[in-house]
């Protein structure tokens, strides 16, 4: 957002435009897109879950064709009587003898027959005892279905199994039947005569008969399929060929809880549902998928999402090949625009810099009677007002020159007066002083003791009167005197200072205390001296007078982001709030002259240097708590014009 700035007001009037433009045409075209992809992908779904549950009823009725057959077979008084016999030559005779030979040749044809009319690849018949006593294909003797299952776990074995126990036709999952090298599931019923099992008949069929309903595509389009699945252990099983992998069956798996083909996996786990997912090929499609009630099998019919929404994307092409042309026109009718209102102001601002050049002659031309048309009268009216005003500045900088140039000698007389009045008043009260000290020294004995008094008096006046002369010169050459500015490094600052006033801080036996690592700070050096001397004097004065105490001076400072706040800190009588402001007036006194000596300049001085540096000072204390002076100076004095 920021580099938008640097353009002209034409460039940036052209892209709000191409913005305004563009936020409805994209919403447009997304609710147009999303819309339609909508309508399609339920369309698609609803004819999906037409094709799947038409081909489940008639897989279902296929399947359970086969098992109505199979059940019909295990009725008939001929399977009846051949079961009988079969069993009796296989267990007397065995499977090798000529009696067992001549009664499967006998019914062979029989079962034969049922063999191509239900299209069966094998009927079987098991004995009661789980033995293979007759197959319609070779049979490796009579191996045990036991062993079958405790070592193979076939199906065949499974199911035998289960009817064996409930005496109820049963049915297996379709597996890969290493005898014939293909798929095959198998179908059983038991055989009773006279409410006794004499045996049990299997049929095993093959998956072909399937592939007619998952090779029609009618409904699919180019890329849709239907695909069925079984579990086994870990893996999901393709039963029946693929569209697009014709070897698929019983060779192409999926591990179960993986990544890829999420739809064949719901298909074995949960009941009807549709969505979007990825196929074996890693193809993002729309599928459809149920569980069939026979045979545990899974079912998926999908088709590729790319093919589902193909409409929706040439709609979207289409979209946005409108929004191009529109934007088009829009953008020549921007440029337009933009031109038509940039112009007059581009002429304005040519004008505008030649005003500033200095030339104050120069008028904006109205083009419009618009809004910017009213702007270049107003800009000319603003024009003649500066010129008017400009001549009426002119005459007030000649009169406030004159008066600074009068400033200036008052403000040297004045300094000359003070000088001059601070040395005339010298000479007599240095006579004044000298006088009194001749009369106490060669009368004081024989003078009488108001006249000592009074002798006292007429000195203790000369030196007060010499301390606020000094204070005076003081003053004057603070306001006068401009010394350098310089990086001061305020540890030997202070170091200096109380070097100067050594001898009261031992006298008063004063506990002084002065922080560690203060900052090197860009000032006036002799003023900031004058500020701490001045502080640090004024707080030993006080602090001298508890009574309590030995007197205690503390000197630190913190740094408050732009500024750094310096403190002295004492312990003496301190200062009541609604005398604060009063501290810092000229010759200002809260006490007396009796009570403690000087003049009330000290911090009139202060005040005056501090805010000189652009800073404040204050008071934090109480009436017995001890005072504390604290006082600011900004950090960037350095970039400062003005020191």
């Amino acid at each position: 957002m920021g580099n938008i700035r640097k353009y002209s007001i034409t460039v940036k009037l052209i892209l709000w435009f191409l913005f305004i433009a563009l936020v409805p045409i994209f919403i447009a075209t997304y609710i147009s897109y999303a819309s339609s992809r909508k309508v399609l992908e339920e369309e698609v779904t609803n004819s999906l879950i037409a094709i799947a549950d038409n081909k489940a009823n008639l897989i279902e009725a296929f399947l359970a064709g086969k098992e109505e057959d199979i059940a019909r077979l295990s009725y008939m008084g001929d399977l009846v009587t051949a079961m009988e016999e079969i069993k009796d030559a296989f267990k007397v005779s065995g499977p090798d003898s000529d009696a067992y030979l001549e009664i499967e040749k006998k019914y062979k044809p029989f079962l034969a027959y049922y063999q191509r009319a239900y299209k069966y690849d094998d009927i079987i018949l098991i004995s009661p005892q789980g033995e293979v006593m007759f197959s319609l294909e070779e049979w490796p003797g009579s191996r045990s279905l036991y062993e079958v299952v405790l070592y193979e776990k076939s199906e065949l074995a499974e199911v035998f199994i289960k009817v064996q126990g409930s005496l109820q036709s049963g049915t297996s999952d379709f597996e890969y039947y290493p005898k014939t090298k293909e798929a095959a599931a198998f179908i059983a019923e038991p055989v009773m005569k006279d409410a006794e099992l004499i045996g049990v008949v299997v049929a095993r069929m093959s998956n072909k008969g399937l592939y007619r309903f998952v090779q029609d595509y009618s409904g699919l389009g180019s890329t849709g399929e239907t695909i069925l699945v079984t579990e086994r252990d870990e893996d999901i099983v393709f039963v029946t060929p693929l569209r697009f992998d014709a070897d698929a069956a019983f060779t192409r798996t999926v591990e179960k809880g993986s990544e890829g083909s999420k739809a064949v996996q719901w298909a074995v786990d949960k009941s009807k549902g549709s969505g979007i997912s990825t196929d074996y090929r890693g193809t993002e499609v729309l599928a459809i998928w149920l569980k069939l009630s026979l045979f545990d099998l899974g079912m998926v019919v999908k088709m590729d999402t790319k093919e589902v929404f193909s409409s929706a994307e040439k709609l979207r092409k289409l979209l946005s090949a409108i929004s191009m042309v529109l934007l088009l026109i829009v953008s020549i009718m921007a440029v337009m625009i933009a031109g038509s209102i940039s112009k007059p102001i581009k002429e304005l601002t040519k004008t505008s810099r030649i005003i500033t050049s200095g030339d104050l002659s120069a008028r904006a031309r109205a083009y419009t009677n618009d809004e910017v048309g009213e702007l270049a009268q107003a800009f000319n009216q603003m024009t003649d007002s500066l010129v008017e005003a400009k001549d009426k500045v002119e005459e007030e900088r000649v009169k406030i020159e004159e008066q600074a140039e009068l400033l200036k000698k008052a403000n040297q007389e004045l300094d000359s007066f003070v000088y001059t009045v601070s040395h005339d008043l010298r000479a007599p009260l240095r006579g004044i002083g000298a006088f009194a000290s001749f009369l106490e020294e060669d009368f004081g004995k024989d003078m009488a003791e108001d006249a000592r008094d009074h002798v006292k008096e007429i000195t203790k006046g000369v030196n007060r009167l010499n301390a606020f002369i000094d204070d005076l010169l003081t003053l004057s050459r603070i306001s006068r005197i401009k010394n350098p500015y310089e990086n001061v490094d305020i540890n030997e600052l202070i170091k200096e200072s109380i070097e100067r006033i050594k001898f009261d801080i031992q006298k008063n036996e004063v506990n002084l205390k002065v922080q560690g690592g203060l900052p090197t700070m860009y000032c006036d050096r002799i003023k900031m001296n004058e500020v701490f001397l001045n502080l640090i004097n004024n707080a030993i004065k006080f602090s001298s007078k508890n009574k309590t105490s030995k007197p205690r001076v503390e000197i630190g400072f913190r740094d408050e982001g732009q500024n750094y706040i310096f403190f002295v800190k004492d312990n003496g009588i301190g200062i009541d709030p609604k005398d604060h402001d009063k501290v810092f007036g000229m010759f200002k006194r809260i006490q007396t002259a009796e009570e403690f000596e000087g003049t009330g300049a000290g911090l009139s001085i202060v005040k005056k240097i501090i805010e000189d540096h652009h800073g404040k000072i204050w008071i934090d204390s109480e009436m017995g708590k001890g005072a504390a002076f604290l006082f600011s100076v900004p950090k960037d004095l350095k970039g400062r014009r003005d020191v």
